[in-house]
């Protein structure tokens, strides 16, 4: 019984650590961008002039440029703010009421489930203070001609969180299937 509560404790903090300094880190970048570079709506046109020029960091693969996104993904539902908060919120909500089904019980778990919601709540935060979300890391693909759509901390976190977890899942099933043919191999 104590066992189980200092595990919950030890899950639930480090979950909420690193929720927080997702969310921290998103923030800090977002406002520094704010602040330091010109806003532009949409894509960038890299046609600027003077200050408005995007933040070379790798010639020809990186910049750091400042864009509203009023979608997700790709633009996706562009607009439609009311509805990607809720989704946002309703997703929140679902991780937390499935964790225990979700197995985000772990330490893996909780680090996944951690940036995830750090993530969620980080994009929701802007569309809350700001009715869109601010994109600034821009990553161009020269080896295929291609021109990934910016992006910012909060959508790496919720990336790398989701990516991670699907892997352990798939780690941990196979797990399973191997220590049950193990078994079924012993009778």
């Amino acid at each position: 019984m104590k066992r189980s509560i200092i595990c919950r404790i030890r899950g639930s903090l480090i979950f909420a650590g690193v929720a927080l300094t997702l969310f921290i880190a998103d923030r800090l970048t977002k406002i520094a961008v704010m602040e330091n570079i010109p806003w532009e709506r949409g894509a960038p046109t890299y046609h600027f002039s003077g200050e408005s020029r995007p933040v070379e960091v790798i010639d020809g693969f990186l910049y750091i440029v400042h864009i509203t996104n009023e979608g997700a993904a790709w633009g996706m539902l562009s607009g439609q703010t009311y509805l990607l908060s809720s989704i946002a919120v309703l997703a929140l909500a679902a991780m937390w009421f499935f964790r225990r089904e979700l197995e985000l019980d772990t330490v893996s778990g909780q680090v996944c489930a951690g940036m995830f919601a750090g993530g969620v709540v980080g994009n929701l935060a802007d569309r809350i203070l700001y009715g869109h979300v601010i994109d600034f890391i821009d990553v161009h693909l020269p080896l295929v001609n291609y021109r990934w759509p910016a992006f910012n901390v909060a959508d790496c976190g919720i990336c790398v969180g989701v990516c991670v977890y699907i892997i352990l899942v798939f780690a941990a099933d196979a797990r399973r299937k191997k220590a049950g043919e193990k078994s079924a191999g012993k009778s």
